[in-house]
């Protein structure tokens, strides 16, 4: 809201059992088509049935075509699986060849897919900021963003993960 979004094209890439999708503000869900995307058939199947107004895909982000800059806000808590490197079936082969781990190649995918002017928020590890700094340099020339925010989260925020997160806002 206070980036002014007010309804629109939302994706949901790596969406779960919809967790995101439910903490919405219910104003932003009646103005908006919601993209839904989980690759477990299982969660995916929970996902449909919770959210039958939403177009979900149950497949793989990385086998989800979705046209570029079609999307007014992307929203979601990347997929981490240390040493999982996919490959991009669709229009994005270049972004998983670029970016081998699934968290990185799914933001830039996300990002992809942003409208001129749209935003994206992604939750991810400490990894993504931590690293190289390839992805940093992607999101603000190829990924053609401007990075709104970086948010480094305290260890317990995620209750029980232990993990370091971060929060990162582009538009």
């Amino acid at each position: 809201r206070a980036l002014g979004f007010k309804g629109g094209r939302i994706l949901e890439g790596s969406a779960g059992v919809g967790n995101v999708l439910g903490l919405m503000p219910r104003d932003f869900s009646e103005r908006s088509s919601i993209h839904a995307v989980e690759k477990d058939t299982t969660t995916g199947g929970i996902l449909s049935l919770l959210y039958p107004d939403a177009d979900v895909d149950v497949k793989g982000f990385e086998d989800t075509k979705i046209e570029n800059g079609s999307i007014d806000l992307a929203i979601t808590n990347v997929p981490f699986v240390p040493g999982l490197h996919v490959k991009d079936s669709t229009c994005d082969r270049d972004l998983s060849n670029r970016f081998k781990d699934i968290h990185n190649f799914c933001i830039a995918k996300n990002v992809r897919k942003l409208r001129d002017g749209g935003i994206g928020i992604f939750i991810t590890t400490a990894g993504t900021l931590d690293s190289t700094g390839k992805l940093y340099r992607w999101l603000t020339t190829d990924g053609n963003s401007d990075i709104v925010g970086l948010f480094r989260m305290h260890n317990e925020t995620f209750g029980g993960t232990n993990a370091t997160s971060d929060i990162i806002v582009v538009r």
